[in-house]
């Protein structure tokens, strides 16, 4: 039978999710329609480009995944001095695979690039977004950690807003006021690395507040101090 008490804690957590992601392709979408103005090449080059970046997204958000699951099961069991174990052993995995796939993305781009097209042109333009954003990508990935934590210790309201804030309304506000100022595809692009650090920094913050709400059990902190 359906346990409401399940159910409820289950939407709670998962329904923030999905919206998230779903708005994040809308902030994604009104880039891509920026960027649309700049020619085919420039269109072309960023759906290369975005390809590309998403192998990295992708190994990325295995950590996620992994630090909302060891998380959710440390405070289950009651164990919130794994917490911080946990958290440092995922950030320091993604950023490692951000950096090192970031890196290697940006120094054979155009390599890489040339899988997808054999215009320069194209080739040009898609490098343009690769040598930024990948290389900045790993920015992403501790963000996405901070998330996966906050719904691990059962917050998924706080992070969906925060991000919603810091990745989409941030980035519809650059393109509405910066943009038209600054009128280039690295004006778009460079939207992405400070949307992230600004959001990363807010999760942050988040964090360490929630953490506080998580105390270990008095037989776990005698065993601590002994």
């Amino acid at each position: 039978r359906v346990h409401r008490d399940k159910l409820v804690a289950i939407a709670k957590i998962g329904l923030p999710a999905g919206i998230q992601g779903s708005i994040f392709s809308i902030s994604n979408v009104i880039i891509q329609s920026s960027i649309n103005g700049f020619g085919s090449a420039a269109m072309a080059g960023n759906g290369a480009s975005s390809n590309l970046e998403g192998f990295i997204s992708i190994s990325m958000d295995a950590i996620y995944q992994a630090a909302l699951s060891f998380i959710s099961q440390n405070v289950g069991a009651r164990k919130y001095k794994n917490i911080e174990r946990v958290l440092f052993c995922c950030m320091s995995c993604v950023i490692v695979i951000g950096l090192g796939m970031g890196l290697c993305a940006m120094l054979l781009g155009r390599q890489l690039l040339g899988i997808y097209c054999t215009d320069s042109a194209v080739i040009a333009a898609g490098y343009r977004r690769l040598s930024l954003v990948s290389c900045t990508y790993f920015l992403c990935g501790i963000m996405d950690t901070w998330v996966g934590s906050l719904r691990g210790l059962g917050y998924s309201v706080m992070p969906m807003i925060v991000s919603l804030m810091g990745s989409c309304v941030f980035r519809l506000a650059f393109v509405a006021f910066v943009f038209p100022v600054f009128h280039s595809e690295l004006t778009l692009y460079i939207s992405y690395p400070i949307s992230w650090l600004l959001t990363l920094s807010a999760h942050t913050v988040c964090f360490l507040v929630v953490r506080r709400r998580f105390r270990a059990p008095a037989s776990e902190a005698r065993a601590a101090v002994s």
